[in-house]
């Protein structure tokens, strides 16, 4: 059942996870030089926007708001769908057994036919679709705190706890003008 393309297919996720996280490390490296330039020249030209936070804390904060999340996730739902594979391999097929058999086991329908390989193709596909937006749905939900809020929390000073951007009590209540109004045009 398994042939040389699904080790091509395989091989390509590998190659895609290692692309992500070489971007990933290559962008923290950066990053980190980024931001110890960036303390540098804010203690000395503006030190009260760093007062009582220490060099490495800036850059971890610098580094943590800023790095590109976003690779660390797409190598995660590519290893996890590497991992899945497998299984979902055996579970559409079986999965589509029960439905053919359940449906009276016609000639048109068996294992070698389109409707067969329609269905494990987008079923397996499927399986791909709802983990990646199971990983996508944990980026948003780690998002950091935005930088300046981070910094600030770091000095000492306090910020509200209002959640992650709540809508504004007046956005709720208000209600479009509909009526024509003459425009300068």
């Amino acid at each position: 059942m398994f042939d040389l393309s699904l080790y091509i297919l395989g091989g390509v996720f590998v190659l895609f996870i290692l692309a992500s996280l070489s971007r990933w490390a290559i962008a923290v490296r950066g990053l980190t030089q980024e931001a110890t330039e960036e303390y540098q020249t804010r203690c000395a030209e503006k030190p009260a926007s760093v007062r009582g936070v220490s060099q490495d804390e800036f850059v971890r904060l610098f580094v943590t708001s800023f790095q590109p999340r976003w690779t660390l996730y797409a190598a995660a739902a590519a290893a996890a769908a590497i991992v899945v594979s497998p299984a979902a391999l055996l579970a559409v097929p079986a999965l589509y057994d029960v439905i053919w058999r359940a449906n009276g086991a016609p000639d048109w329908g068996g294992r070698t036919g389109y409707v067969f390989m329609f269905s494990l193709f987008f079923g397996v596909v499927f399986i791909w679709a709802a983990l990646a937006a199971f990983i996508a749905r944990l980026h948003h939900l780690r998002a950091p705190e935005p930088f300046n809020h981070a910094l600030a929390r770091a000095r000492g000073e306090p910020i509200e706890d209002t959640g992650w951007r709540p809508r504004p009590k007046w956005a709720r209540k208000i209600k479009i003008d509909t009526a024509d109004t003459e425009t300068d045009s």
